[in-house]
């Protein structure tokens, strides 16, 4: 699992954190993707949206799971993955949403409203 997160954290955009799930979720076999809830099972991996439905699902899931055994260690694997994944995704919109400094500007960014009072 180290090595998935590695990836993710290496992830320069939300595009390469999709080709890093879709990566990830091909190594899952038939039965261990069976083990997870129906609701939660794995389908197309295209775009962030996808990774963020399957994280809710997959926390509500394991918020209210009675499961035990192999199930709930296919849960919680999952879970885990998805949550890192949905931190590296915010992460990068947040990096994006940051306005960009340009030296030459006469008014530059203000990173902090609280400083100018």
């Amino acid at each position: 699992m180290t090595s998935w997160f590695h990836q993710l954290d290496r992830a320069a955009s939300p595009a390469e954190v999709v080709a890093v799930a879709r990566d990830y979720l091909a190594t899952w076999t038939p039965v261990e993707i069976g083990r997870l809830p129906r609701a939660c099972r794995p389908g197309r991996m295209r775009v962030a949206e996808d990774i963020e439905e399957m994280h809710s699902c997959a926390v509500d899931a394991y918020r209210m799971t009675r499961a035990s055994g192999d199930e709930l260690t296919a849960l919680q694997l999952l879970t885990s993955f998805l949550v890192r994944a949905s931190l590296r995704l915010a992460k990068l919109r947040e990096t994006d949403d940051a306005p960009a400094y340009d030296p030459a500007a006469t008014n530059p960014p203000r990173l902090s409203k609280a400083r100018d009072r």
